[in-house]
């Protein structure tokens, strides 16, 4: 099948999280947006002109086989980092971080916001160091486009919702907390098929901040809502780690519960075990045979 000049057009605003409203806002109508991306319409040439300027592209880029290789590029190492950041292998991830700064296919704005936003993380994990690794947040950040004409992205959430990690992590528990209640407000600005994943992870670093400041009813809460969303979607996404919170939580705000906390610790094993990570498996039978031995 041949790549369409709709179907380029397409993949990169998709590639961009933009949405066809934010890229027709003063150029066109949304209908024909969808039109161009459907192969049913053809732009005229300044149009096409204004919606690369809007993807931040030359024009050439839709006419060139190299350009469609390069997203193919960025999307893998994207999701090259982002797995190893969830294994917890953040050497290899600022190794994939120093290499990609160098390549031109990330000097693209977002591109660059994403790569701050890696480092941030695995600089406080790595080195320990906080305050470098908020400063790393905060450039990533203040790379967002006009706050008055664009709502947060989701890479944008993300970044704050690591800064919330970052202030729970030295003890800023207050501070934290009232960065994930901004954030659990903004999601509603989000298109829904990109809300879900996302909440998942924000709804579970509430919870552990819940717990950290002993708060462990409001732990169980933000468990129980991220929870119901896995089941609801069908996501196994981090449905391992909200069980595991959300046993802690509930042995700590109520020691009567020891079965049915050891029960959601033990659910939480098994998915444990789908995708074994060694240093996970090992906390997890840590704090069981903590609450076992108890009481």
């Amino acid at each position: 099948m041949d790549y369409t000049l709709g179907k380029r057009i397409k993949d990169l605003r998709e590639h961009l999280k933009i949405s066809q409203k934010e890229l027709c806002d003063g150029i066109c109508t949304q209908g024909l947006i969808s039109r161009i991306e459907g192969d049913t319409a053809t732009p005229t040439a300044p149009l096409l002109h204004q919606i690369a300027i809007r993807l931040g592209v030359d024009l050439n880029y839709f006419f060139d086989d190299i350009s469609r290789n390069g997203i193919h590029y960025v999307k893998e190492a994207i999701s090259h980092m982002d797995k190893h950041i969830r294994d917890h292998n953040y050497g290899e991830v600022m190794k994939t971080i120093q290499f990609e700064k160098k390549n031109p296919l990330f000097k693209k704005r977002h591109l660059q916001q994403y790569l701050l936003w890696r480092e941030g993380i695995c600089i406080f994990h790595m080195e320990n160091d906080s305050q470098k690794a908020l400063e790393l947040l905060d450039r990533a950040f203040h790379l967002r486009l006009d706050s008055n004409k664009h709502p947060m992205t989701e890479t944008e959430i993300d970044i704050l919702a690591s800064k919330a990690i970052v202030h729970s992590k030295i003890n800023e528990l207050d501070y934290a907390a009232d960065i994930y209640r901004t954030l659990l407000s903004q999601l509603e600005a989000l298109p829904l098929l990109k809300k879900n994943r996302l909440i998942i992870r924000i709804l579970f670093n509430a919870s552990r901040n819940a717990y950290d400041r002993n708060n462990y009813m409001e732990s169980l809460f933000y468990a129980d809502k991220a929870i119901k969303i896995c089941i609801e979607e069908g996501h196994l996404y981090l449905l391992g780690h909200l069980l595991f919170q959300k046993g802690c939580s509930l042995f700590k705000h109520d020691p009567s519960q020891k079965e049915k906390s050891l029960r959601l610790l033990k659910e939480a094993l098994w998915i444990y075990e789908l995708n074994p990570v060694p240093e996970f498996i090992k906390d997890l039978n840590d704090e069981i045979q903590f609450i076992e031995n108890s009481g």
